[in-house]
């Protein structure tokens, strides 16, 4: 196995640990079902988190107007606190901690 993979991929390789008994699935990987499997965080560019900090940025500048009375800021004024908050609670924005991993028996991939 090399690099990062979705727990399908990794399902198709063999794992370097398993016993092989014959029924041909005991020795495959087990990926996020094996306690030797780490995740990779979502990046910052993934699309899902993109969407989750462009809502958030909408709602903490309609939130800023609301309690003003002003007109709202560009929600790009908003930014850096968007992230900051989607990173903080990626699960209260619909966005998964993870989506890819790999084997924790090497090291981790570059």
């Amino acid at each position: 196995m090399t690099g990062f993979l979705t727990p399908e991929e990794a399902r198709g390789y063999d794992c370097p640990t398993a016993r092989i008994h014959g029924d041909g699935k005991s020795g495959k990987c087990r990926a996020d079902h094996c306690i030797l499997w780490r995740w990779l965080p979502l990046p910052a560019e993934h699309p899902l988190f993109q969407s989750a900090v462009k809502r958030e940025c909408a709602c903490l500048a309609q939130a800023e107007a609301k309690k003003s009375g002003k007109p709202a800021k560009n929600s790009d004024h908003y930014l850096k606190k968007a992230v900051a908050n989607v990173a903080k609670n990626p699960a209260g924005f619909g966005v998964p901690d993870h989506d890819t991993g790999w084997c924790g028996l090497g090291s981790k991939p570059e």
